[in-house]
């Protein structure tokens, strides 16, 4: 099937093959030439490697007038298997959404009788919800960025928790998280036995009553104002990667302090000075408590009396106001 977005006017297809015979199981309204591209590549792949694509790939395909972007994995049900291809025009756009595209395809081997159905919404759920959450939070989108990044327990106030937008508000936030990179684990929206570790998100009321911080303030900037899914998507990866670069900084400073005092001073000058330092630090030694890190978790320590003792001093410092 063939779907159209307004948001870009990017046309979308899907296509199922089987991998028995090599034929579209379902695939309709779908350009000829399209078909014979995918089907003429995934022919090629299977031959050179002799694999059953259990793994998943995007790969941008120029060829006879056609420029797309093709994302593709094998599913199976107890007797076939098949090959889905989700598609779109331009050979960059699914790349973004690679996390949602995985999951999407997960789902589908439950929907393998009567495929269609599901395979027809995959741009609804798997790309258009990051507009969705955008609008709907706008002006709570820095908070629900910050509680995105900083933490590991989200709790749902809804009178329908299995609404859309909920539904919707549960991938943004796993997309946004670097729990999974860091961790090969994902945000859990449940409350937390520990209530200080458990923030709740009001979806009736759309608010978002918690904290933020400059980079998350900056990130949601560039997205509030956007209407194109494919954009915002990006940019959610791209300060997402930043805040990855930005922990790896701060972990690279800390060890080299196990050997030099001035690395220590060079790494409480960065998370002092940095818009998302209190985030950094938050996820360093949550870290060095998952892996055990015991020289790490001393060396925060150090760094967070240090830290203190700074602050304190330099408020004694500050002139009394008579």
């Amino acid at each position: 099937a063939v779907v159209s977005t307004q948001s870009t006017g990017t046309e979308m297809s899907f296509i199922l093959f089987s991998s028995t015979n090599g034929l579209p199981v379902v695939c309709k309204q779908c350009d000829t030439r399209t078909v014979d591209v995918v089907h003429s590549y995934l022919q090629n792949i299977l031959a050179k490697s002799n694999s059953s694509l259990a793994s998943s790939h995007i790969q941008a395909l120029n060829q006879e007038s056609i420029s797309i972007s093709l994302y593709y994995r094998s599913v199976k049900d107890e007797t076939n298997v098949y090959i889905v291809c989700f598609i779109c025009e331009g050979t960059a756009l699914l790349s973004p959404f690679y996390h949602e595209l995985d999951k999407y395809t997960d789902g589908l081997s439950e929907h393998l009788v009567n495929p269609e159905p599901y395979l027809v919404r995959w741009q609804f759920n798997c790309i258009e919800y990051v507009l969705r959450v955008v609008d709907y939070f706008r002006n709570d989108l820095s908070p629900l960025l910050y509680i995105a990044l900083s933490r590991n327990t989200i709790d749902i106030l809804a009178s329908s928790p299995s609404s859309q937008i909920v539904r919707d508000t549960h991938l943004f936030i796993s997309s946004c998280s670097l729990k999974e990179l860091m961790y090969n684990t994902e945000v859990v929206f449940a409350p937390s036995s520990n209530p200080e570790e458990t923030v709740m998100i009001d979806f009736d009321n759309k608010i978002v009553n918690y904290e933020s911080n400059k980079f998350c303030s900056k990130w949601a900037a560039q997205i509030e104002s956007e209407f194109d899914a494919y954009i915002v998507r990006q940019k959610l990866e791209d300060y997402k990667i930043a805040a990855n670069e930005d922990l790896n900084t701060f972990r690279r400073l800390l060890h080299l302090a196990e050997a030099d005092h001035y690395a220590f001073f060079q790494g409480y000058e960065f998370i002092k000075l940095h818009d998302n330092g209190k985030i950094l630090f938050e996820m360093l030694s949550h870290e060095s408590m998952v892996y055990s890190l015991e020289s790490l978790e001393n060396l925060l320590n150090i760094l967070q009396k240090f830290r203190l003792y700074k602050e304190s001093a330099t408020l004694n410092s500050a002139p009394k106001v008579s």
